[in-house]
């Protein structure tokens, strides 16, 4: 199979053929021919990525999947027409894997009712890759991934383009028509009001032209409450320990759907774990998930689980700084790694490059949480 660059396109079909139920098998050899040879966009190689069912390859091994791409971006840099059909395979193969991994939608939303998990996308750039600012835009309208406005502003918010260009009118009521056809809940208006001068831009041009994104009714923004593993109850917290501790935060919620009838002794609200994967050996990534279990709530606290769920609670660090308090967007759900990289300035003071931003470790922050109904 090494020589296919030579096969006619009957010997290629026998090929494809006798590899459909492993197709991952097929990508590796191109792999490894494109490691030798430099090159991968003859016609035989050409044909095979027409034909090769690279869903199932993204679905068996995705990390090969991702190799392969980059391997092809390497090669094509030279050839703008080669770009452009690795551009347009991989959008479309990624496209095929979600519309084919979503197909049941109400199984689909079935599974995320049941889950405990706040959204956090493994996205970075990678799935953008090629793309022009627009199809960014039309990907993450479209993205099963996205569960909420707040994600979809914040996927916008991590690109350059539109955090520098804004968005036009005619984009604010694509959104709007998004948010409707989705029945997602509109977005609070604190959630601009605090953010990063990177992103006063994007964020000012929704301000401006939006009339069905923002309202006081249909979103809360509280700050959590972290106890530490000593026990010791604090509001703020050190940067660096929400990626090297575990740790709990309990969140104060009455929520509009007990139409303000609740007889359960106590506060309303929800608590938050957040759990760094120190057994991987990977301790900067982290989940955060919703606690259920009513015999982990601290007194006088409890949760109405059949209104507070996961998909629904999106999580932002504020911090204080010279200009006051500020929201780091784009730093929690839309980020891959935790921490993408450590380094120091020249005074040998440390930084971590989180999300969008680069932030002391040592800062204090505070965990809130936006909260739609």
């Amino acid at each position: 199979m090494k020589n296919y660059i030579e096969l006619g396109t009957g010997q290629l079909d026998l090929m494809l053929q006798i590899t459909r139920s492993n197709p991952v098998s097929l990508l590796k050899i191109m792999k490894e021919n494109l490691k030798v040879e430099a090159k991968v966009l003859d016609n035989s190689s050409r044909y095979i990525l027409e034909n090769l069912d690279i869903c199932k390859c993204i679905s068996d091994d995705e990390h090969i999947f991702e190799e392969f791409f980059d391997l092809m971006d390497i090669v094509t840099q030279s050839s703008d027409l080669d770009a452009l059909f690795v551009n347009k395979l991989y959008r479309r193969s990624m496209k095929e894997f979600n519309i084919s991994r979503n197909g049941n939608s109400s199984a689909v939303q079935s599974e995320l009712h049941l889950s405990t998990s706040i959204p956090h996308i493994f996205c970075s750039f990678e799935h953008f890759r090629g793309l022009l600012p627009l199809e960014c835009f039309e990907v993450l309208k479209e993205s099963p991934s996205v569960l909420n406005l707040y994600m979809l502003i914040e996927g916008l918010l991590m690109l350059p383009y539109f955090s520098q260009e804004g968005l036009t009118p005619k984009m604010i009521c694509e959104i709007e028509e998004t948010r409707r056809q989705r029945s997602w809940s509109r977005i609070s208006p604190d959630f601009f009001e605090h953010s990063h001068p990177f992103f006063k831009t994007i964020l000012a041009s929704i301000t401006k032209h939006s009339k069905d994104l923002i309202s006081n009714d249909e979103s809360i923004q509280r700050c959590g409450t972290v106890i530490c593993p000593d026990k010791i109850e604090r509001m703020s917290f050190r940067l660096k320990d929400l990626f090297l501790t575990p740790l709990s935060f309990y969140f104060y919620l009455e929520h509009p759907k007990t139409n303000h009838s609740c007889d359960l002794p106590g506060h309303c609200g929800f608590l938050l774990k957040s759990r760094p994967e120190m057994k991987s050996g990977q301790p900067f990534k982290f989940t955060v998930d919703l606690c259920v279990d009513e015999e982990e709530y601290p007194n006088g606290l409890h949760i109405h689980s059949e209104f507070v769920k996961a998909e629904k609670i999106h999580l932002v660090p504020l911090c204080s700084t010279i200009d006051g308090s500020q929201y780091f967007h784009a730093s929690i759900t839309w980020n891959e790694h935790g921490i993408s990289r450590a380094f120091s300035d020249e005074n040998s003071f440390p930084w971590w490059e989180l999300g969008m931003s680069e932030l002391d470790p040592f800062m204090d922050v505070f965990l809130t949480a936006f909260v739609t109904f």
